[in-house]
């Protein structure tokens, strides 16, 4: 069936020997003409008739069903052909025109009325293939004598062929007589089917067919001669038919059909004046010898011709034949024995009113138009014409009007124009426009009416119009218009010279000079309105005066009253006006030479537009010749047109957008009272015509002069007024309606296209585009462009069916509208405001109609794919719904309905037709790529993979016969790709095509494509070709850049969804040979080299950059990159030479971006490849086998950004200051040194210029509070807790530059280096502002957290810390920092809220950034000691609150906030209990509140540390429901019950969390433990000072041992230390359990997180507290001997019970002392078995617990 449908298709041939849509080999074309050289040739013959109605020829065919069989005899009887022909018209419908899905067509079959109607359109469908087999020929026919046609040669060559032996024109002879020949039709012999109105529509087509016919044998003949005989052969078989007129159903044709009649006869009579062959007569005649002519080449061929036409008869359809074998008898005759014929034949054809038919001839279609048919009937009708002129005189042939009239229409062409200027203006056509020249001004009209004419046929001719007005020599009148006394006799008869200069005008400007002679001319008497007779006077005048003089003139009798203005005069002015319009239009370049009289039209509009009823030809003509103008002069014929109130305006002075779109205050001017009150009456429109024009004009000139707004008035009123109501309107003529139609959506057009181009940064007032915008889409102009696309291609098929020509007419109209349309829609749609709500029209695209007898408006658009006439057509219906795809919130599918499968099975069959657009296959491809992500429905049948089940019961995926997949893929062939077949730009749409199912993850058809054997080749071979540059513009070819785009997608997420080893072995193969023959080199030049060429480019601001494909390769080569990088595939060998490679193109691609002026595209490819750099150099750094050249280019490249542009690019230094970065921190990790110290130190100035620029262009802290309280109204708690992932790209850069500082000071080292660079260019008060600034405005988290890092770093080294203190460190941060915990109980309640899950988020908050500051200034106080402490004094006077509360609150969470901010708040107390003395001279008060802090926060978390599975209860309380969250502020404070149970029993097996708060614990009581130390005597003093004043020191601990409470209650004793020490032997006994045993505890791995070194030292430091404050209670006199007793016993028992377990421990291998110098093993600490268990040694490794032994035994005695 497939073979029957594509040797069937006449269409799919036109198409394709046409070329249409796609330029083929023209060795391919001649092989198809070959192929269907049968079928051309034979034409309309090749169509049999039905032979048999049994139709036994089908049923051997077994594949047709019965249904099918019985059908295919129906439409077989119906159309009387045969039935195989029947049956493969059949299936060629199915195919290409059948709008329904296989079940649809059975249900059609058997129901009787349905299939009668599927006959009916097969049978349009048949009636279309007749007309195309014909237009095959037509088109070759047209076109092979074209030398510069590229099938030309084809074309040509076909022809000889078929010219051999005259067999061309004995076929169409044969066709035309057998369709003349056909009998009408009846019930009897073609079926039930053939009614009335059935046969009228067989009679049309008939009709049509002759047509064809003839046009085929008129385009014969003028190529081609034929003899006498085939001469009369021919008239016998035209006047046998009537001349069209002699049908065999002449009796059923209606009006319609008489059109057709008429048109045959025209063209019989055009066949046979061409085949007389005229112009080779008038060269016969020359050369005095007609040998050469084929029909009169001898007096008995002379003979023959004259007896046929004397029998032709007298029928006025014979009167051009007549005229014309008059004028042949002329040419071949001589004069005497020639004039008895020319007045037989001449006066029989003048009765017979020749030149009125002729000049309907010439206003009908198709002669009237600019096709071939047109150009051949005018050009003939000129030759004769010319030989009619040149014989007689204009006077003798009756009506003079008719002969100017037809001229008239024949030199409108530009190639008669041309010829007839070019020869002697005294013979032929010419001799009309001399005559006329030389009546002039006395036949005004006829004169004007031909330089119109003349004028709109060509430049050349409109030059010569314009000179030949400039000089005109004749001035004639009425005799008289003279006085008497002014005319003097000469010799001569009825010559005068004229006495006095005559001014035929009141003004001087026209003037004839005296002695000027004139001459009676004796054609008076009755000529012109007065009659009487007529003078020609010989004088030189300029014509173009006495036409403005005429204006003038006119314009002088309007001031008079519009009563006293003259009908002639205004028709006068109105040819003026016409003639200046053609004349400037055709000549744009003297333009400035009309000047005066272009100033007079916006006088004629004034005054005439307010005439009732006004002249509208003259006020159109007039708006038309200021339409040329404006493209000049706009802003001059703008303000003049305003000034005379034609056009709209605004009554009222509005600034609300709304009230202005309302209509309010829009007054119609003087043009819409002329709409209102005539053009409408009249039904015709040429005035809004123009002003639609003249408006289009004017968008564009106003708009770059910021003048737009004054167009809204009138755009508002023909939004409003005209194009809502206009198809509403009554039309004198057809095409009209189409016209304004379209002229009003060109207009919106440019409004829309034109004004997004010129966007501007900042623009004030109303915008066009917005109101444009806004009408169309909330007004019913929007209903009216639905309307529009909702013609329908049902319609656009009636109306061409109609027409007269395929190329011009009624449905050409149509269609062009329609496109217009859809243009306007989709960019409508484009540019609409996000913020404005849903309007109608989106409404009226998504919703579904209101009852099912109503067709959604989304499938009339899907139908336009069933349109063929014009591709372009569906390929804008698809471009819109492309459009309403992504922007719509609706399903195509569902809005389609039933149509869906039908307009599949189209789109398929249109994608995989040979002969079909290109750029209609294109779009197809990018329908269905968009689909993939926002129609999932909709792709979903069109992908139609299907599951069936193996033998082995899984799933097997394949493809339906209906799946796009296996036509994109034979589409895509490797053979078919870089020809003809599969263009550049069609593999690029196919490649889309197959990203969009990899990015949108359809694994379904992934897994289709997969399996495919040359899927994967298809892919790689875009990758396997070179690109190559244009020789004309040194580039890469887009579509070829975007392909390779497209395919490194498809590679980049296979590689990212499939796992290395788990690749298809077709694409692995695949790989090696890209690696092998090094073809990612080759992609990353391409790369390089697109981008090297987008820096050479002239800047220029494109409308979107998304589509550059120099960007898309970009983001492809960036993704398979990365993707490669991450996911390794071994099989592409990217080696360290290929990837320094890469790097190395990618610089020369960014610096080549700042070789010039920047534009938005190179700022964004400069980002993305700085991106792309840094992610390769950060995953890769060991591919830079140069670090030091390498640093030294990325130098460069950033001082290249910053000096040649005016604003930093902050994405582009943000990619190459990390780069730096990367390359640092790896070099410092391998501890190598490639990189000299003065590299370094020579990056720090650049550094520091980038930041110096950065941040000057920061903003400033009043725009910084407005958008953080833009912040704070979306979200309340965002400045405490929210992660920043909206930074500011300014702000990024600014914490690049602080993170690539932080990593030169540290390599570096030496800080007179960095330092002294740092303070040249005062980086550090510069950082300081800026930061203060950003902590007032709560904005910029981020970037504040990277300067208080960097600021860390600085305050490490001693030079660093005074610098920083000499910068104002203090003032910029230490009451700004408050900001930072303002609101203390939304923290507070913040911090609870969280819980742990505070704890394992690493998130920056502001809080981070107070405890950052705090460990600042300890970091400081360590530092620079005394010099800074008081600052650290104020910092503690400003934020002892915050001190505090940051004690307290670690006793009520543990969340990680909380428990950060002690520790830093302890390390800070820690450094400054180093100076108690000073503090508590300064702050007594705050020492003693946070000292008391301190000592119950300790208190608490040992009181935890001792009870583990309490601790764990409490966290995983805290991992609860929300619930439990809410009540989290009492979590330590459980129930009594819950306390009383609680043991201090270790947990078997901890969780990480626990083991890691376990161990944050220890490091806060570290910290407080090492600050209450210097709070408490000196050991050494007071065991050896015996005058040692005790009372200098308060005591920490009570007189108590008990194991402390979690209520906190009860104030510290002794007992929570010792608590503390039991805790930390238990930490060491699970840390350590066995020593230096290989076997380790099942919670070793738990246990790692915590640190033995510091619970030895929260040991240690417990210990020596014990010690100490026991000396002061032994010590203090206010203690009683019994209390000093208790203390002894109590104390000293605990630690000998602590020292005998250390004893036992420290035998199996005991833990070293934090502070012992020599960290020998644990082994060198064993006990020997010999020494007592309470002894220790002298070992410097238990030195310390040997004190504490000798303090229990002699102090605690």
């Amino acid at each position: 069936m497939a073979g029957l449908c594509d040797s069937f298709s006449n269409r799919a041939l036109w198409q394709f020997i046409t070329g249409s849509g796609i330029v083929r080999p023209k060795e391919l074309i001649g092989i198809e003409l070959k192929k269907g050289k049968a079928k051309i040739l034979d034409g309309l013959l090749a169509y049999e008739k039905q032979r048999a109605t049994s139709g036994e020829r089908l049923k051997d065919n077994k594949s047709i069903s019965g249904l099918q069989l019985d059908f295919t005899l129906k439409l077989s009887q119906f159309l009387n052909l045969d039935e195989t022909q029947s049956y493969s018209l059949f299936c060629s419908f199915l195919v290409n025109e059948f709008r329904g899905s296989k079940k649809n067509l059975q249900q059609v079959l058997s129901h009787e009325r349905h299939a009668q109607a599927l006959i009916l359109k097969i049978r349009d469908y048949y009636f279309t293939e007749r007309l195309y087999s014909l237009r095959c020929l037509r088109h070759i026919l047209n076109y092979w004598p074209d030398a510069e046609h590229p099938y030309r040669e084809p074309y040509a060559e076909f022809l000889d062929d078929l010219l051999d032996g005259g067999k061309l024109v004995i076929k169409l002879l044969e066709q035309f007589d057998f369709i003349c020949n056909e009998n009408l039709p009846t019930v009897d012999t073609h079926g039930i089917l053939m009614t009335d109105s059935q046969k009228l529509v067989w009679a049309n087509q008939n009709l049509k067919e002759q047509c064809e016919l003839l046009e085929l044998l008129l385009m014969y003949y003028k190529d081609f001669e034929t003899d006498t005989n085939g001469f009369i052969d021919l008239i016998g078989k035209f006047k046998k038919h009537g001349f069209g007129w002699r049908q065999n159903y002449r009796h059923i044709l209606d009006e319609g059909a008489e059109t057709y009649v008429k048109r045959i006869g025209y063209l019989e009579v055009l066949v046979l004046i061409e085949a007389l062959d005229m112009e080779n007569a008038v060269r016969c005649k020359e050369d005095e010898s007609f040998a050469e002519h084929t029909t009169l080449k001898d007096d008995a061929s002379y003979q023959k011709l004259r007896k046929v036409f004397k029998e032709l008869g007298n029928q006025q359809i014979h009167s051009p034949l007549l005229l014309s074998w008059a004028m042949m008898c002329h040419l071949y005759t001589d004069e005497e024995s020639a004039s008895h014929e020319l007045k037989t034949f001449g006066n029989q054809a003048l009765q017979l009113r020749v030149f009125e038919l002729i000049d309907e001839l010439l206003s009908c279609e198709p002669f009237n138009g600019k096709n071939i048919i047109a150009s051949i009937s005018h050009y003939i009708i000129y030759t004769l014409f010319y030989a009619v002129l040149s014989a007689f005189h204009e006077n003798t042939l009756g009506i003079t009007e008719i002969l100017y009239s037809i001229v008239s229409k024949l030199i409108k062409q530009d190639f008669i124009a041309e010829e007839i200027l070019q020869k002697d203006l005294n013979v032929g056509v010419g001799s009309l426009y001399q005559s006329s020249m030389t009546l002039f001004p006395l036949e005004f009209n006829r004169f004007l009416q031909l330089n119109i004419c003349l004028a709109s046929a060509s430049t050349i001719s409109a030059k010569k119009v314009k000179l030949c007005l400039q000089r005109l020599n004749y001035y004639t009148e009425y005799l008289d218009n003279n006085h008497p006394q002014d005319l003097q006799p000469t010799e001569q008869d009825s010559v005068f010279r004229l006495v006095n200069n005559k001014m035929p005008y009141d003004t001087a400007d026209m003037i004839i000079n005296r002695s000027s002679v004139g001459q009676i001319l004796p054609l008076g008497g009755g000529k012109g309105e007065m009659g009487g007779p007529i003078i020609q006077w010989q004088t030189s005048y300029n014509g173009w005066q006495l036409l403005m003089c005429e204006i003038k003139y006119l314009l002088t009798q309007v001031s008079h009253g519009a009563g006293m203005v003259s009908p002639t005069q205004v028709d006068r002015v109105t040819m003026t006006m016409n003639l200046v319009k053609e004349v400037m239009t055709s000549d744009p370049e003297c333009i400035e030479e009309f000047s005066d009289i272009i100033n007079l039209c916006f006088t004629l509009i004034q005054r005439f537009s307010v005439i009732n009823p006004p002249p509208l030809e003259l006020l159109s003509n007039t708006m038309e010749c200021l339409n040329c103008t404006v493209t000049k002069h706009p802003k001059p014929v703008w303000h003049s047109i305003k000034q005379t109130g034609f056009l709209p305006y605004m009554t009222e002075n509005l600034d609300n957008l709304g009230e202005i779109l309302s209509g309010r205050g829009l007054h119609a001017g003087l043009y819409g009272t002329i709409l209102a009150r005539t053009e409408c009456i009249e039904a015709r429109y040429p005035l809004t015509e123009a002003v639609l024009k003249f408006i289009t004009n004017l968008i564009e000139p106003l708009t770059r002069s910021d003048q737009e707004e004054e167009l809204v008035p009138t755009i508002l009123y023909i939004l409003r007024e005209i194009f809502p109501v206009f198809r509403k309107w009554r039309f004198s003529q057809s095409n009209s309606r189409e016209s304004l139609g379209q002229k009003c959506l060109d207009l919106f057009h440019k409004i829309l296209n034109f004004l997004h181009l010129q966007k501007k940064a900042e623009k004030k007032g109303l915008q066009l585009q917005e109101v444009c915008v806004y009408s169309l889409l909330f007004t019913e102009a929007g209903r009216a462009l639905l309307e529009i696309i909702a013609i329908g291609v049902d319609n656009i098929e009636l109306a061409l069916s109609q027409q007269g020509s395929a190329t011009e007419g009624a449905g050409i109209e149509q269609i062009e509208l329609i496109q217009i349309a859809f243009s306007v829609l989709n960019r409508l749609l484009l540019l609409k405001p996000p913020d404005l709500p849903v309007s109608p029209v989106e409404h009226a695209l998504s919703s579904q109609p209101a009852g099912r007898q109503h067709q959604h408006v989304v499938a009339t658009i899907a139908q336009y794919i069933y349109h063929r006439h014009n591709p372009k057509l569906p390929t804008l219906a698809l471009v819109l719904l492309k459009r309403l795809a992504m922007v719509s919130p609706m399903s195509i599918l569902a809005c389609l309905g039933s149509e869906a499968e039908p307009v599949r099975d189209m789109f398929l069959c249109r994608l995989q037709a040979l002969s079909e657009d290109l750029r209609l296959k294109v779009v197809i491809l990018e329908f269905l790529s968009v689909c993939i992500e926002y129609q999932p429905g909709l792709i979903e049948i069109f992908l139609n993979v299907q599951s069936s089940n193996s033998n082995d019961g899984k799933k097997d995926l394949t493809l339906g016969k209906t799946s796009c997949l296996q036509t994109v893929l034979n589409l895509m062939e490797i053979k078919k790709q870089s020809t003809y077949q599969c263009p550049s730009d069609l593999l690029c749409a196919c490649t889309d095509f197959m990203q969009s199912l990899w990015c949108g993850l359809r694994e379904r058809a992934m897994e289709v494509l997969r399996a495919k054997e040359t899927f994967w080749l298809s892919i790689f071979c875009p990758l396997e070709r070179n690109l190559l540059k244009s020789s004309e513009t040194s580039q890469f070819d887009a579509d070829e850049m975007k392909t390779v785009a497209h395919c490194l997608k498809v590679l980049a997420q296979e590689f990212f969804v499939i796992s290395s080893d788990k690749l298809d072995s077709r694409l692995k193969k695949s790989c090696q040979q890209l690696a092998k023959d090094k073809r990612l080199e080759h992609i990353s030049e391409c790369v390089r080299d697109s981008l090297i060429s987008e820096g050479k480019k002239n800047k220029t601001a494109p409308d979107e950059i998304t589509d550059d494909p120099t960007l898309l390769l970009l983001l492809s080569w960036k993704n398979f990159l990365i993707t490669n990088s991450k996911f390794k595939v071994d099989e592409l060998q990217l080696t360290d030479r290929v990837k320094e490679k890469i790097l190395e193109d990618l610089l020369i691609g960014i610096q080549e971006q700042f070789s010039g002026d920047l534009s938005v595209l190179n700022m964004k490819l400069a980002s993305v490849s700085s991106a792309l750099y840094f992610t390769i150099i950060r995953n890769n750094t060991s591919s830079i086998l140069k670090p030091r050249a390498t640093l030294q280019k990325l130098q460069n490249i950033i001082l290249q950004t910053c000096a040649n542009s005016q604003m930093l690019i902050p994405s582009v230094q943000i990619g190459l200051l990390a780069s730096i970065t990367s390359i640092l921190q790896s070099t410092y990790k391998q501890d190598s040194h490639n990189i000299p110290l003065d590299n370094l130190s020579a990056l720090l100035p650049t550094v520091c210029a980038v930041l110096l620029q950065s941040t000057r262009q920061l903003p400033g802290l009043k725009e910084l509070i407005h958008k953080s309280q833009q912040t704070l109204s979306q979200d309340k708690m965002s400045d405490i807790v929210v992660v920043e992932t909206d930074i500011d790209s300014k702000l990024k850069l600014q914490i690049t530059c602080c993170c690539l500082l932080e990593e030169l000071i540290r390599c570096i080292g030496d800080s007179t280096i960095w330092l002294t660079i740092l303070q040249q260019n005062s980086i550090l008060p510069t950082l300081l502002i800026s930061m203060e600034t950003y902590i007032k405005a709560q904005q910029g988290l981020t970037y504040v957290h990277s300067v208080f890092l960097l600021m860390l770093t600085i305050a490490e080294t001693e030079k660093g810390a005074s610098v920083l203190a000499l910068s104002n460190l203090a003032d910029h941060t230490c009451l700004v920092i408050s900001k930072c915990y303002s609101e203390v109980d939304k923290v507070t309640r913040q911090i609870a809220q969280k819980g742990s899950k505070g704890y394992e988020s690493n998130s920056i908050t502001w809080n981070g950034i107070y405890c950052l500051c705090t460990q600042l200034y300890a970091t400081m106080l360590s530092t620079l000691r005394y010099s800074f402490l008081e600052d650290c004094f104020n910092f503690v006077g400003a934020h002892q609150d915050r001190l505090q509360q940051s004690l307290e609150i670690g006793c009520t969470t543990l969340s990680n906030q909380a428990m950060k901010e002690a520790e830093v708040t302890c390390n800070f107390l820690h450094q400054l209990s180093f100076f108690s003395r000073e503090w508590r001279f300064h702050l007594p008060d705050v020492l003693n509140r946070l000292l008391t802090c301190m000592v119950y926060m300790t208190q608490t978390f040992v009181s935890l540390l001792i009870r583990p599975r309490y601790l764990s209860h409490i966290l995983e309380a805290q991992r609860g429901t929300s619930e439990r969250k809410n009540k989290m502020q009492t979590s330590l404070q459980s129930s009594p019950l819950l306390q009383q149970q609680t043991s201090t029993e270790d947990v078997d097996h901890p969780s990480t969390q626990l083991v890691q708060v376990q161990q944050r614990m220890l490091d806060i009581i570290g910290r407080s433990l090492a600050a209450l130390k210097q709070f408490t005597p000196d050991l050494c003093e007071v065991l050896l000072d015996q005058s040692m004043d005790i009372s200098e020191y308060e005591p920490l601990l009570g007189m108590g041992f008990c194991t402390p409470s979690i209520d906190q209650e009860t104030a510290p004793t002794f007992g929570m230390l010792i608590s503390c020490i039991t805790s930390c032997f238990r930490l060491l006994t699970k840390i350590d359990p066995k020593g230096g045993s290989p076997h380790k505890s099942p919670d070793s791995d738990t246990l790692q997180f915590i640190s033995k070194n510091h619970v030895i030292f929260v040991m240690e430091n417990s210990l020596y507290i014990l010690m100490s404050q026991s000396c002061r209670y032994l010590k203090d006199p206010n203690l009683s001997s019994r209390e000093k007793q208790l203390l002894k016993r109590e104390l000293g028992t605990e630690l000998n019970s602590f020292l005998s377990s250390m004893v036992r421990y420290m035998r199996r291998g005991g833990p070293v002392s934090p502070g012992s110098s020599n960290q020998s093993s644990p082994k060198s600490t064993t006990l020997n078995r010999s020494i007592s268990q309470t002894a220790f040694t002298n070992n410097q490794e238990q030195s310390y617990l040997k004190l504490v032994q000798e303090f229990v035994r002699k102090i605690l005695r």
